[in-house]
């Protein structure tokens, strides 16, 4: 039988081919794509970073590629190894980090602060079990409250509270020595008193044991039926007028019939983008439109964003702000977010509303152009309008009864975070992505 190793090094040598055939054909940015792969991989090839050195000075990265001609001139320098790990990871290409920190790894077996940042990587790639050997490790080498958060955290991921509880005196006592409010404990005990509560078992649970506040849609609950690879999340999608309408019922609903949510002065969108969706909601629900000055009052508002890259504008106003509730009509749950939104429409990877440039796939897999509309979102809105008649409420009935049951959790209203909390993108719960 074929080990695992050999697969991955026949599959880095096939690799390895294509990058010289991208590099022939002066095709940079797609060989970048498949290197980053390659460092996704377990096995180690000197060759890649050299590759990678090569291609980043044809993009004309000067620095980045200084980082790769280190680690080749300096094969057995730990450091040439973690300050190329350290810069993907500043890319959130944690994947890709994770083959420099396994050198540094096998170069210095106990440098805690490179095994923490494997433990770190395997988590943001869905690898739990992994992850939590690594943090294990960092706590060991180097206890401190952070490691053991980690710990605790990843113990909780992988279903084991008890784990997770033991830890909770020594970060206790970590913190009261430096006279410092256990934040991080504190928000580690929330996540374990929701999973208490209502043990998790898919996408919706988990969100709520790890942020408490709402996700109003799945993909399954639009294709009516459970899709393992999606598991609640999209890949990429065209979101057609009635998925809108859906979010903007059900949220209308959420603030008014689930406990917490305060009494809505304005509503503001981030953009134009988002805006149509903006003044649909204003329209259905007879909360006003309001100037950007609204942020900096003491009045209750939504302010609409439509994705993560939205989110991360708006984040540095709004994070201690306990005035503003923060939508999003979808995050990309591959992209880290420095704010969790209060309540998110869809998870998926990447999209387009229905008034954006598109391309769109006939019944025969022909792709066709599909121009942005033009029209003011005061117009467009009413596209949207027209299919809230459509929406089921009786699916609407069971979202919010839901959300009514764990009311007395909700982090929304009174009870939100303060300062909100960044939206990660670990999960137990995996889908299948586009290769990043």
């Amino acid at each position: 039988m074929v080990s695992n190793e050999d697969k991955q090094v026949e599959q880095l040598e096939q690799m390895l081919q294509h990058i010289e055939d991208c590099m022939a054909d002066e095709l940079y940015d797609r060989a970048q794509d498949v290197l980053n792969t390659c460092l996704k991989l377990e096995v180690y090839d000197l060759r890649v970073y050299q590759r990678y050195a090569f291609v980043l000075r044809m993009l004309d990265r000067k620095q980045a590629a200084e980082l790769f001609e280190n680690v080749a001139m300096n094969p057995d320098d730990p450091d040439a190894y973690y300050k190329v790990a350290q810069a993907l990871m500043h890319d959130n290409l944690f994947g890709s980090a994770i083959n420099p920190l396994r050198k540094v790894v096998e170069l210095v077996p106990m440098a805690a602060n490179a095994v923490f940042e494997l433990g770190y990587s395997f988590l943001k790639e869905f690898r739990m079990d992994d992850a939590l050997v690594q943090f294990h490790n960092a706590y060991e080498y180097n206890p401190s409250p952070n490691t053991a958060f980690y710990v605790a955290y990843t113990s909780l991921l992988n279903h084991n509270v008890a784990a997770a509880k033991e830890l909770f005196p020594y970060i206790e006592g970590e913190y009261a020595k430096n006279g410092e409010q256990p934040v991080m404990l504190n928000i580690l005990k929330s996540m374990v008193e929701r999973y208490e509560a209502f043990p998790p078992k898919d996408l919706r649970d988990w969100h709520f044991v790890q942020y408490g506040t709402p996700l109003l849609r799945t993909s399954e609950e639009d294709m009516g039926e459970p899709n393992e690879n999606l598991n609640g999340r999209y890949v990429f999608i065209n979101y057609g007028w009635l998925n809108v309408a859906q979010t903007i019922v059900t949220f209308k609903r959420m603030i008014e019939e689930v406990p917490g949510f305060p009494q809505y002065d304005y509503i503001i969108p981030a953009s134009l983008d988002v805006a149509p969706i903006a003044f649909a909601f204003s329209e259905l629900t007879g909360i006003p439109m309001g100037p950007r000055e609204f942020l900096d009052t003491t009045q209750k508002g939504i302010l609409f964003t439509a994705w993560s890259d939205e989110v991360r504008v708006v984040a540095e106003h709004i994070s201690h702000n306990p005035n503003v509730t923060l939508f999003a009509f979808s995050m990309g749950w591959t992209l880290q977010a420095p704010v969790c939104p209060d309540v998110i429409g869809y998870l998926d990877q990447a999209n387009r509303l229905p008034w954006q440039d598109t391309m769109v796939l006939d019944e025969n897999g022909e792709r066709t152009p599909r121009p942005a509309m033009t029209a003011p979102p005061e117009v467009i809105m009413h596209y949207i309008l027209e299919r809230v008649e459509a929406v089921d409420q009786a699916e609407v009935d069971k979202l919010i009864a839901y959300y009514t049951e764990r009311a007395h959790l909700l982090k929304v209203g009174e009870n939100s975070n303060n300062p909100r909390l960044g939206f990660q993108v670990e999960s137990p719960i995996e889908s299948i992505r586009m290769v990043v």
